[in-house]
Formats: C-alpha cells, sequence, structure tokens
C-alpha cells in the first residue's frame, strides 16, 4: 500500500473553519440534562454545580484552526509528566499520534479522516479524550483573546498546579475519588503593557466524543459540576466548559460559560518581574467539603434567586438540606481572598515553566518548580543528575521568517525521505522567559501577535512538504518533509 505522506503534511497545515455553536438553548437543554439525569446520578455533587449561559456569537463566529495548531495545543497542555529519561519523547508523541486523524473535508470544515474514525472503541475513547483537549483549548483561547484583546492565555494543568503540593490535601492525580470533581485546566491570561499589569484566571474543562448531539450534552452537564470545585475566596472562577463532537461530517463544538470573578491581580508593570521570580512557596489551606454559606450561596445562583433577601423558613430548609448531604458533597479546593496574588504567582510560574519545557529547556524550566515539586524528584545525595535533567534547546529554525529555538526529531520514511518536526518557542521570547523577564515576554508577545498571526491560523509556511503553527505565547510547530 503507497502512503502518500506529502498528501498528509498538506492536510496537517491546512487551514479550516470549526463549527462552534453556544445557544441559550443548548444552555437550557445542558441545565435540564444536569438537573435531571446526571446530577442525581453523582448524589449530592449535583447540588454543587454551576449554572450554565451561551457565549455571545461574536465571540466565536469564524472561528478557524489546523490539525497542526491542534497538535501543537495538545503537546503544550500535557507538557507536565512525570520525570523521567522518556519525558521529552512523551511531548513529541503528542504531536506524531494522530497525525492522520483530522483533515480539511470538502466544505472546508474540520473533520475526522477515515482512518481516524475507523478504530476500535477503547481507543475512540482515548482519541476523543485527547484531541478533545487539543480543541478545546484551540477554541477557548480564541474566545477569551477576542473578549479580552491584547491578553495572553495559557494553559496550566489543575492537577498538575494542585497535587503538585500547593495545597494541603489535594492527594495523587491518579486518585480517582480526589480528581473526578475537579476541571481539566486553568487559562492564565495576563497583559502588561501600558501603565499596568494584570492577571485573569478561567478554569476550563474539556469534552470529547464520537458520539451524538445527546452525548455531547451529557458531558457538558457533568462539566457544570467540574468547573464549580475550586474557588478563591467565597467565589468561584469564570469557566467555559468545551465538548467535541469528532466525525467525518465535521467536528462539532459546543461551548458554555458557568459565570465567576475572574481577576486576580493588578499592578505596576515593573511589579511583575518581581513578583513571579522567587517561588512564592507552600501554604497550609486544606481542601474540604464546602460550608453551609458556601452550599446556599450556589443554590441561590442555581435558582437565580440571589437578589431577594431569604426567609426564614427557606435558610431553615437549605440547612436542613446541606446537614442531610453533607458527606456526598464534593470536595472543595479554596484559596483563601488574600491567597490571590499567591495563586497567580503559581499559575503564571506554571505557565512558563510549560513554554521552557515545551522548548526542550528542562534546565531553565526547573527555575519555576516549586520547592515541594522539587523535593518529590530530588534524588539521593550520592547520585548525580541524569543527562535527561539538564537537557536544554538543540536546535534552531526558521519559522515565517522568525527565528525559533527548541528540539527536532526525525523518523524515517519509504522512499529515502523523513518526517521531521521541529517544536519550540520564538527565540526572543524564549531568552526573555528564560531569564524571568516576564514583562519583556507579554510586550514581545503583542508586538509579533500581527507579524505572525497567518501562522498561527496554519496558512503560512505550509505547503505540501511542510505544515507550520504559531501561537500568540510564542510556541511553534513545524512538520515537514526532508
Amino acid at each position: 500500500m503507497h502512503l502518500d505522506f506529502s498528501n498528509l503534511v498538506r492536510e496537517l497545515g491546512t487551514h479550516s473553519k470549526l463549527i462552534v455553536s453556544s445557544t441559550p438553548k443548548l444552555a437550557e437543554e445542558v441545565e435540564k440534562e444536569a438537573r435531571e439525569r446526571v446530577g442525581p446520578k453523582r448524589g449530592a455533587s449535583g447540588l454543587y454545580r454551576k449554572p450554565v449561559y451561551a457565549i455571545p456569537s461574536e465571540l466565536f463566529t469564524g472561528i478557524e484552526s489546523s490539525p497542526a495548531e491542534v497538535l501543537r495545543e495538545l503537546g503544550l497542555a500535557t507538557t507536565f509528566v512525570t520525570a523521567s529519561p522518556f519525558a521529552d519523547i512523551a511531548r513529541h508523541w503528542a504531536h506524531v499520534r494522530y497525525c492522520a486523524t483530522l483533515k480539511s473535508n470538502q466544505k472546508q470544515v474540520l473533520a475526522l479522516t477515515r482512518a481516524g474514525s475507523d478504530i476500535v472503541h477503547h481507543h475512540k475513547v482515548a482519541q476523543s479524550e485527547q484531541l478533545g483537549v487539543g480543541l478545546a483549548l484551540v477554541v477557548a483561547k480564541r474566545i477569551l483573546e477576542k473578549k479580552y484583546p491584547g491578553w495572553l492565555f495559557s494553559s496550566v494543568d489543575v492537577d498538575v498546579a494542585l497535587a503538585a503540593g500547593f495545597i494541603e490535601g489535594v492527594g495523587l492525580v491518579r486518585q480517582k475519588s480526589k480528581t473526578t470533581m475537579r476541571p481539566d485546566y486553568f487559562l492564565v491570561g495576563r497583559r502588561s503593557g501600558g501603565r499596568s499589569s494584570a492577571c485573569k484566571v478561567y478554569v476550563l474543562e474539556c469534552k470529547g466524543t464520537h458520539g451524538n448531539a445527546y452525548h455531547s450534552r451529557k458531558q457538558l452537564a457533568t462539566a457544570s459540576l467540574q468547573v464549580g470545585s475550586i474557588e478563591v475566596g467565597s467565589r468561584t472562577l469564570p469557566s467555559l466548559i468545551v465538548a467535541s463532537r469528532l466525525s467525518t461530517a465535521g467536528v462539532s463544538i459546543d461551548v458554555l460559560d458557568p459565570p465567576g470573578n475572574d481577576d486576580l491581580w493588578e499592578g505596576e508593570p515593573e511589579e511583575l518581574d518581581a513578583l513571579l521570580s522567587d517561588d512564592p512557596g507552600p501554604q497550609q489551606w486544606m481542601s474540604g467539603k464546602p460550608t453551609f454559606e458556601q452550599f446556599y450561596a450556589r443554590q441561590r445562583e442555581l435558582l437565580e434567586s440571589g437578589e431577594f433577601e431569604p426567609s426564614d423558613a427557606e435558610l431553615a430548609a437549605a440547612r436542613t438540606e446541606y446537614e442531610a448531604n453533607l458527606e456526598e458533597l464534593p470536595t472543595i479546593f479554596q484559596v483563601p481572598e488574600d491567597g490571590r496574588k499567591w495563586l497567580f504567582r503559581i499559575l503564571a510560574r506554571n505557565a512558563a515553566h510549560s513554554v521552557l519545557r515545551f522548548a526542550g529547556d528542562n534546565t531553565s524550566a526547573s527555575r519555576f518548580t516549586s520547592q515541594r515539586t522539587a523535593d518529590h524528584q530530588r534524588l539521593p545525595l550520592d547520585e548525580p543528575a541524569p543527562d535527561w535533567q539538564t537537557f536544554t534547546v538543540s536546535s534552531e529554525s526558521n519559522i515565517d521568517s522568525h527565528r525559533f529555538v527548541g528540539v527536532t526529531y526525525s523518523m524515517p520514511l519509504p522512499n529515502g525521505v523523513s518526517l521531521e518536526i521541529f517544536r519550540g518557542v520564538e527565540k526572543g521570547m524564549y531568552e526573555d522567559l528564560r531569564e524571568g523577564r516576564f514583562s519583556a515576554y507579554l510586550r514581545r508577545a503583542h508586538r509579533l501577535r500581527d507579524a505572525w498571526a497567518s501562522a498561527t491560523t496554519g496558512a503560512a509556511g505550509s505547503g505540501p512538504h511542510q505544515a507550520v503553527s504559531v501561537g500568540n505565547d510564542g510556541t511553534g510547530v513545524r512538520i515537514r518533509m526532508v
């Protein structure tokens, strides 16, 4: 059988439309599903979910992407893996595994390939979960960067940020009882320029299925429970819940918007570098069941009755329900009101860590690892640090006329050619981040955004032998035949 790798690479870089939907009708259907089916199956967890709302259509109309961009976002989001000699190869694998899974169909819509669809059930589950992450990150970042012009949003794995030991009581990531009701990612928004710098944080839950619209609604209903498990002060963070349906007819993406308070920090630009330069250290905050006040506030939010003062009878009934269901309520991870700056520092440092790891620079990335994480990975004193812990960038390459630094992998193909994948970060942004110049990194990202806008969509630099994707955060992937 002859495999046309030129067509494969061309498809990876092809610019396609994404079918994104967010309507009041969808929100109503998901609310009903959460109230009548999903919530009751999960016991009292359903009493602590967040309401969902539609997103204004102008924020998602016209979103386009390419398979290369989806794979770049997936590779960046899964940068954090257990420290091991094969960690860098695992990041590379995130780009390779699904290379032949997505393409642009005859209607110029991103769709599942026939080969991607023709797999057995348990592989479809893994595929839809992984591609669901990549697609959700593409859509969520586009929505937020359109909603907040001039802001840069980066993904930070929720389990990594919490289970690394920053907050006591999180437990290991693999402990299902501790992770079931947590969302997937923090989306950390940063702005630096003018007279102030600032940070916003959204919570993102990513879903994926090969099923129909009903399966998507069920997933979104479950997601409305998951995104409510993290609170700052007495309020939840704003959220996006995204469910992707994979089909050869076209990928369909449903998005809804549970509300919250997103502002974490604001200050002078010169404060930013100093704020993020040092590990803020661990805290002794404990996860636990919600208080009655938290429980009742969530109930009033669901019932849209927060503007009315409750009667004594209503309070008494709510307290009775709370006490009857306390043991089954989900575990809540709450950062105190005065911990906002601490949370911003943790998440922003994690985002820097992720970008540097993406470029293959484990040495520089380790500067942004918390002391507690470093202690977990510490080697015995009589053993020297292995070479794989001191990896740094090993190659440079031009993408869309900009210089990038990173790592290159090559795989031999028939007929004497090779498939080469370069993964890296724009050189100026990499150097700023490596040296801890966060504000300069953000300013450079803002200046270069227009210059590589066409490459971000997967159009520039792509051709029959090359596919390119460049993100606003400076990360880039080039896949080509050589």
